[in-house]
């Protein structure tokens, strides 16, 4: 008689999201949290409602941009109330988030219009955070990289799926993990939790991806354990970006207004001649004009084990394709 099939996690769905559950569980359970910076996306959903399964009452911060329509806002309160949670919405303008950029880019050693826009977004969140006392707070960072969370992710062939998810496993990293300290508080990431991070490198195509309603998602693992927990319209949203759902992505518009034309043709060809950097638009140039107010040009950078094709600096690794300094991809 012959040996039976190996189970694998894609044979027994039900299997995985019990698994997975009780990892993420156990990965909240271990955090001393007392906040959490809530989008009202699947991924701090998720965190959001394991601590109100566990009694825990978070104080949660989320940002909505002022006079920009907020997609995440009605899923956030939804959420924290809900789960039983004090919620500080912060209300900035994009003047305020303007005034945050030289403190960021200072943290965040770049100039990347996209990584920028995002990310004050969570600068701003952390910031209040420590403002209102609380100390250790929760984020949902890499729940997309593990899960297949990027909607490019869901279009990858069953062939490539895993060995890209393998490599993006191995380079990514998370601005919250810089800024929280640079501020004054501790940041935890449970989805970046060893036991969820391994259990998630052994999950198939089929574990990850899913059509419903002739739309494709990923995350289905995450979607399957929960779905219990949370109201269905959270279970099956549809990723928004933090700049789009906080309304941040308004800054492109509003930060391009503010650089006149003829500045920007003569700086732009100004700054490839001399230093060897290449803009894209307007915004680029507008961060990297702070940028040069904080740092050297790119090229004067130490180490890396290459440099970027369109600013010359430093780049950590060789199999690298993004440049966390410019934005460059591939670099």
């Amino acid at each position: 008689m012959g040996s039976l099939p190996q189970l694998t996690q894609s044979s027994n769905p039900s299997l995985t999201a019990s698994r997975l559950r009780r990892l993420l569980e156990d990965a909240v359970e271990g955090v001393p949290a007392d906040g959490i910076l809530l989008s009202g996306g699947l991924d701090t959903s998720i965190l959001s409602a394991i601590s109100g399964k566990q009694a825990r009452r978070l104080r949660a911060v989320s940002v909505a941009v002022a006079g920009v329509v907020n997609p995440d806002e009605p899923f956030v309160k939804n959420v924290a109330e809900s789960c039983g949670f004090e919620l500080r919405v912060l209300r900035p303008t994009l003047s305020d988030l303007v005034s945050m950029m030289p403190a960021l880019i200072r943290v965040l050693r770049g100039f990347d219009p996209m990584e920028l826009r995002n990310s004050v977004v969570t600068w701003l969140g952390l910031t209040a955070a420590r403002e209102c006392g609380i100390r250790v707070i929760l984020t949902g960072d890499a729940a997309d990289e593990l899960f297949a969370g990027y909607g490019y992710i869901t279009s990858l062939s069953r062939e490539q799926l895993r060995p890209y998810l393998d490599f993006l496993n191995s380079v990514m990293r998370f601005s919250s993990q810089v800024m929280a300290p640079a501020v004054g508080i501790e940041a935890r990431l449970p989805y970046l939790d060893p036991a969820v991070r391994e259990f998630a490198l052994t999950l198939s195509y089929d574990d990850l991806i899913v059509e419903r309603d002739e739309q494709v998602f990923g995350k289905k693992a995450l979607r399957d354990a929960f779905a219990d927990l949370l109201p269905e319209e959270i279970i099956w949203r549809v990723k928004t970006p933090i700049e789009y759902g906080s309304g941040s992505h308004r800054l492109q518009d509003f930060v391009i207004a503010s650089v006149p034309d003829d500045e920007f043709d003569a700086a732009r060809l100004q700054v490839q001649q001399q230093e060897g950097v290449s803009l894209r638009d307007k915004e680029h140039y507008f961060y990297y004009r702070i940028y040069r107010t904080i740092f050297p040009i790119p090229r004067e950078q130490q180490g890396g084990a290459k440099r970027c094709k369109t600013c010359c600096g430093a780049v950590g690794r060789p199999e690298q394709r993004y440049c966390f300094t410019c934005g460059a991809y591939p670099c």
